[in-house]
């Protein structure tokens, strides 16, 4: 029987140890759990470094964006401003009385061509932003031009109107702005740089203002050095392009951004530039691609008269940094993995050594021997666990020697718990009538409790209506304070409306005096006519005598004295109509200067009573702050009066609540009682099975072994 048991015993060993070997086949070991748990920080920092680049990318495309934007806003700026100058000095040629009036025919006598001519030098000289001035006349044969390297000849405007400017400009009935002049350049010397006569040019059509009828086109040509420094100060970051694009939709741009190609377009033959014309916003942004590169180009529209500039800016450019960012990012992340390998693989093989003393020291301490020690080189938590190991077994040590000391004090204690039964069983019956009479009296309380937290409900319904009457107040209180506030406002620009019509008022009476003397200026005037007058009438009476002396000879003479004569009686009657005028004036300025000295006295009484109604509004002021003070201190005293209401009805509440609760718990420990009784009679049972399972504890602890000597 006892060779049949163990053999069991050894079979069972065996399938335990297969099923161990499959565990660990199955089992991850710690080397790769460490490996696992740092991987995952680093997808984690790799997974930041993927969203981070998105993020800077974005913000940095955002904040590029929005600079080019300001960037290109104030060159616009800039541009309408000189183009408006522009425009300005040709209207202003366009008016020119001498251009008019010599190219329409009717000059004045000294107004020729070589005076014109050197009138449009002048003025186009000292200007800073004209380089030259052209003026092509439609009738007359002759032209202007400030450029000594362009002479026209006598089918200038034949030329003009055969070109394309001359279409450009009549298709906008006024003027025009151009990148290239097609017509210029039939007179400008040949250049070796394809793109040497692009200049911004304006052509304004002229015409005698009297007549309606066109007399000549005007033609501006802006300075070239102006247009270049322009373009040099717009940086938009490396590889960027910036154009500016006239109503011809000719581009101007830095030399070096031009096409090799005269024909290849840098902007106008896109599909962009089709969205931009369509679009009816006077700045906006689109994507595309040039040059077989991804591209973002931004525009602007120059004033209202087709002009733009455009910027197209890499977006390589744009990402430059970001890039920089991803790259970093990059190397930090494979620097991360390789110290992190190191650092996984040295720890996994300190605590794979430490695994294995630990579960060494086990295997003993499983079989009963109590004596191990485990020791270890590390100063980390496995230390600890080796420290803490040592110190349970030799707790388990001083345990089983304690639980074998016990074990006979336990058989007796199982005496005196036999014997203490019988007393807690009477002690529970005097506790049980006891109890009776608490829950009696917790009853009475109860009730108490309810009548007095309903007399609290009533209390604070009173209490709460005070408080509601008490904001009232306050708000109809603080109201009048406003309307107070308010009319002092008023009364205090009343007065200073007073203040100002005084003013105005006085000004009034000077000029009236100042009237008053013109018109005794206008009387001695008048004086001198009279006595001019009397003269003159004297000296036609004088020529009618001697022309009556004279005869048939002196008829005319007499003729001539007598409209002499009428014409000073006329004089005599405007001397008198006008006297009477201006005594109505000084009657008239005498009246008003007594109406405004009234006026101002009026005034002045107005003064003072506004000044008396803004002391009463001030005065008022005074007394409803008074009034809203003491309304505050009583809304701050009514809302302590209601939390301390809100205190007093929780703590009636929270006295209920504990009355319930000790009831209840009265009746609880009634029960208790009850169930104490029948666990003292399980307890007498307990301690017979006790005492058996203190003989089976012996028998068990007697298989450890808690010294070395045994």
């Amino acid at each position: 029987m006892k060779k049949l048991q163990m053999k069991t015993k050894r079979e069972l060993k065996k399938v335990e140890t297969k099923k161990d070997k499959k565990k660990r086949k199955i089992m991850i070991g710690i080397r790769a759990k460490l490996f696992s748990a740092f991987a995952l920080p680093v997808l984690f920092v790799i997974l930041l470094g993927v969203i981070s680049y998105g993020q800077t990318a974005s913000s940095l495309q955002t904040l590029y964006k929005d600079s080019t934007m300001q960037i290109l806003g104030k060159t616009t700026d800039y541009l309408e401003i000189m183009m408006l100058q522009v425009e300005t000095v040709a209207y202003d040629l366009s008016q020119d009385a001498d251009l008019i009036s010599y190219f329409s025919g009717t000059a004045e006598p000294g107004v020729d061509f070589d005076y014109v001519d050197t009138k449009m030098h002048s003025f186009l000289g000292t200007d800073e932003y004209v380089e030259s001035g052209y003026f092509i006349a439609i009738n007359g044969g002759k032209h202007i031009s400030t450029n000594p390297d362009v002479k026209f000849d006598s089918d200038a405007y034949a030329k003009f109107q055969a070109s394309n400017d001359y279409t450009e400009v009549m298709a906008r009935n006024r003027k025009v702005w151009l990148g290239e002049s097609e017509f210029l350049k039939q007179y400008k010397p040949a250049t070796e740089d394809p793109y040497g006569d692009r200049q911004m040019t304006v052509i304004r059509r002229v015409d005698n203002v009297l007549t309606g009828q066109d007399i000549g086109f005007l033609i501006l040509e802006v300075r070239k050095t102006v247009m270049d420094e322009m373009l040099e100060s717009i940086n938009l970051g490396d590889n960027s392009t910036v154009v500016l694009i006239a109503q011809d939709n000719t581009e101007i741009a830095k030399a070096e951004e031009y096409p090799a190609n005269t024909e290849e377009k840098i902007i106008t033959s896109g599909k962009a530039y089709q969205k931009m014309q369509q679009s009816i916003d006077k700045s906006g942004s689109f994507n595309l691609v040039y040059r077989g590169q991804d591209y973002w180009m931004c525009y602007y529209y120059v004033g209202d008269i087709g002009n733009s500039i455009v910027g197209l800016i890499p977006k390589a450019t744009m990402l430059q940094q970001a890039n920089e960012i991803r790259i970093n990012t990059i190397m930090i992340v494979i620097v991360l993995i390789v110290v992190m390998a190191a650092l996984a693989m040295l720890i996994a093989l300190s605590i794979g050594k430490n695994i294995k003393n630990i579960v060494k020291a086990v295997q003993q301490a499983s079989k009963g021997d109590l004596t191990v020690e485990v020791k270890t080189k590390s100063r980390d938590e496995f230390a600890i666990l080796c420290s803490s190991f040592n110190d349970m077994m030799t707790a388990m040590r001083e345990l089983i020697a304690k639980v074998t000391t016990g074990a006979g004090q336990v058989d007796y204690a199982i005496g005196k718990v036999g014997n203490m039964n019988t007393h807690v069983c009477e002690a529970a019956e005097g506790l049980s009538a006891a109890i009776t009479q608490i829950r009696s009296g917790a009853e009475y309380q109860e009730e108490s409790a309810r009548d007095c937290l309903n007399n609290m409900d009533a209390l604070a319904d009173k209490i709460n209506y005070v408080v509601k009457n008490t904001e009232e107040i306050q708000r109809i209180s603080n109201g009048a304070k406003e309307l107070v506030n308010s009319g002092i406002d008023i009364m205090e620009k009343l007065d200073s409306t007073s203040e100002m019509t005084n003013s105005n008022l006085r000004e009034i009476v000077k000029e009236l005096e100042e009237l008053g003397k013109a018109v005794a200026d206008i009387n001695q005037i008048i004086q001198v006519i009279t006595e001019v007058a009397d003269q003159t009438n004297l000296l036609s009476l004088n020529a009618s005598i001697e022309a009556a002396r004279a005869g048939e000879a002196g008829r005319g003479f007499a003729v001539v004295a007598s409209e002499v004569k009428n014409l000073a009686d006329q004089s005599l009657k405007a001397a008198d109509q006008i006297q009477n005028i201006i005594s109505d004036v000084e009657k008239f300025s005498s009246a008003v200067l007594q109406h405004a000295s009234q006026t101002e006295q009026v005034l002045d009484s107005q003064k003072i009573a506004v000044g008396n109604a803004v002391n009463a509004f001030k005065d008022m002021d005074e007394h409803l702050e008074k009034l809203t003070g003491n309304i505050d201190e009583i809304a701050v005293q009514t809302r302590s009066i209601s939390n301390a209401k809100e205190s007093t009805l929780s703590a009636v509440q929270s006295i209920s609540s504990t009355i319930e609760e000790n009831t209840a718990a009265t009746i609880n420990m009634g029960e208790d009682v009850e169930r104490q009784k029948q666990q003292v009679e399980e307890l007498a049972t307990c301690a017979e099975n006790l005492r058996t399972v203190s003989e089976q504890l012996k028998t068990a602890i007697s298989i450890f072994t808690i010294s070395k000597e045994n």
